[in-house]
């Protein structure tokens, strides 16, 4: 190459090398993170052949309603189901939230609201009396909460009042 010199090439090319070499890092840190925030996500596949542990409908004439009401599936897997009040790692336990509508003096069920996931593994969340609480709303099964606000919205705000029931409001049906 005429007029350049060994010098001003590898100037050249260590500034593109550098800037390259940039790029990739930072597309591997942003891979991370997101990577990271996808495997606090856990929703439960295939939760609706297990058994239904318990059923309820609340009503338009509860004073949680607008934020709690409609029908109200509560599924658990059979780890759940066989360590029930003192569960064992890998129980898993579904509330699956439909909206109510009445039709014809019937209630029906609507669409999902949401499913609530709580998820035992008590080496990994010792912070949440060993549990994994996940929220994913409007058919969303990718994007639930982060594990601060599950943290903040499930267990601090909720399932903390109760630590006999190894954090569980619910008990099965027999």
């Amino acid at each position: 190459m005429p007029g350049r010199t060994v010098a001003s090439m590898t100037t050249h090319l260590s500034g593109r090398a550098i800037a390259g070499g940039a790029s990739l890092a930072l597309l591997a840190i942003v891979g991370a993170l997101a990577a990271a925030g996808e495997a606090d996500s856990d929703y439960p596949e295939g939760y609706r052949t297990w058994r239904v542990a318990k059923f309820k409908l609340i009503g338009p004439d509860h004073p949680n309603y607008e934020k709690q009401g409609g029908f109200r599936h509560h599924y658990a897997n059979d780890a759940a189901l066989a360590s029930w009040g003192r569960f064992t790692d890998g129980s898993v336990i579904v509330d699956e939230r439909a909206h109510a509508k009445l039709e014809d003096g019937v209630w029906q069920e609507g669409d999902i609201a949401h499913v609530a996931v709580m998820r035992k593994d008590a080496a990994r969340f010792t912070d949440t009396g060993g549990w994994y609480f996940d929220l994913f709303r409007d058919g969303d099964t990718r994007a639930g909460l982060t594990r601060e606000q599950a943290k903040q919205n499930c267990f601090e705000a909720c399932h903390k009042k109760v630590p006999a029931r190894d954090y569980v409001f619910s008990d099965p049906r027999r």
